[in-house]
């Protein structure tokens, strides 16, 4: 059986997990990209390095993937009958959790934190803030590389076109948190009340309406008062953002695209390629999931009426041949398409970046058996079907 495509040497997967500190996995929903995430921080653990994997989606596909019940936002150990599996823990993003622990860090005291916490503007930024969630993974991320417990962090973005959410929200937050709006935000007379802000400038009066609809929250002295209390945390923001701008954009930090061969899906990902480089970041590698192989290397189609007398000779019976031989001839169709859309796709990569292909398993990925399968294809493994 000949490969769906040719594939470069995936050495380079394995060069990857040893050289960096930080896997981002982007791509769109539904084309594995949370299985892959969790295959390549398994493989980095039975390496030997101490790994973990974070998941920004609120779904349990991490979880399901890793063989666990659950997860949640402190780190948690994989287990295999009991037995630790390497060096491997994961945890899934508590936005509400992650804000409260920035709030706890960077309260000046007791009473501030108390009421932060408690205010009800706080409330809806920490839970339903357009880029809030998106924001708080990557200051979990931030967190997790500080602390140094771990030889490699492997994130698990949400799709793709959030994927770009993900990577643009510490300076969209840093905007709408930009110092003029804070200090507008906490002039004196905020306090008064919508009534005298009416007054005060219409179009202000518009703005708050827009705020109050959007947010649910009509005492805008909440929105003062939460504003006055993160002052201390709004006067060390600048310095985060720029620490995370140079964490995406650094070295050590590695981007791997996860898609299949749909055409919309190669769509969007070439979209994400324009984007991740217009960013300044950096593609490393480029996982391709769900690839159907093509029987006959030659592409000639063997055809439903050759195999057919085949068939009837191992024993099948004439309407089970007929059925057989046209799943197959539909099967090898699949397969030419995914090879040419491939080969289109990879014409628009930079020549180093190295390219994997895996099978379209015939079940989900629900263990960690299940994630080890993936490994021959991800790391050309002595005994998995040849991609060079």
């Amino acid at each position: 059986m000949r490969p769906v495509v040719e594939v470069e040497n995936m050495r380079g997967l394995d060069d990857i997990i040893g050289k960096h500190k930080v896997i981002i996995c982007a791509g769109s929903g539904g084309v594995g990209k949370t299985t892959t995430a969790a295959s390549l921080a398994l493989r980095a653990a039975l390496m030997g390095r101490r790994t973990i994997v974070m998941t920004i989606d609120p779904a349990k596909r991490l979880a399901n993937a890793l063989g666990v019940d659950a997860l949640g936002s402190a780190s948690t150990e994989v287990t295999a009958d009991g037995a630790p599996v390497g060096l491997l823990s994961a945890m899934m993003l508590d936005q509400k959790g992650a804000w409260d622990d920035l709030v706890e860090r960077h309260a000046p005291s007791e009473e501030v934190r108390n009421r932060i916490l408690a205010n009800h503007f706080y409330q809806h930024l920490s839970q339903s803030f357009a880029g809030s969630q998106e924001y708080m993974a990557i200051e979990q991320l931030c967190e997790l590389h500080a602390s140094g417990k771990y030889d490699l962090i492997v994130v698990d973005t949400p799709p793709t076109r959030h994927a770009l959410d993900f990577l643009e929200a510490p300076q969209r937050i840093a905007d709408f948190l930009d110092r003029s709006v804070v200090k507008w935000f906490v002039r004196p007379y905020f306090s008064a009340g919508w009534a005298t802000m009416r007054l005060v400038n219409r179009t202000v009066g518009f703005l708050f309406r827009r705020l109050e609809d959007a947010t649910g929250v009509s005492a805008l002295s909440q929105v003062s008062e939460f504003f006055s209390d993160m002052s201390g945390l709004f006067e060390n923001f600048e310095p985060r953002v720029r620490r995370v701008d140079e964490l995406l954009r650094a070295r050590e930090t590695a981007f791997v695209l996860v898609a299949s061969p749909e055409e919309q899906v190669l769509g969007e990902a070439e979209y994400f390629l324009q984007k991740i480089d217009e960013l300044g970041m950096s593609l490393r590698a480029v996982v391709l999931n769900r690839v159907h192989s093509e029987v006959d290397g030659s592409r000639k189609a063997i055809g439903a009426e050759k195999l057919k007398p085949l068939l009837r000779h191992l024993g099948a019976s004439d309407d089970l041949a007929r059925v057989l031989a046209a799943n197959f001839e539909v099967y090898e169709s699949l397969g030419r398409g995914d090879t040419l859309r491939i080969e289109a796709f990879r014409r628009q990569l930079k020549r180093q970046v190295p390219v994997a292909a895996v099978p379209n398993f015939t079940s989900d990925v629900h263990s960690l058996a299940g994630l080890r399968s993936m490994h021959p294809y991800l790391f050309n493994e002595e005994g998995s079907v040849s991609l060079n």
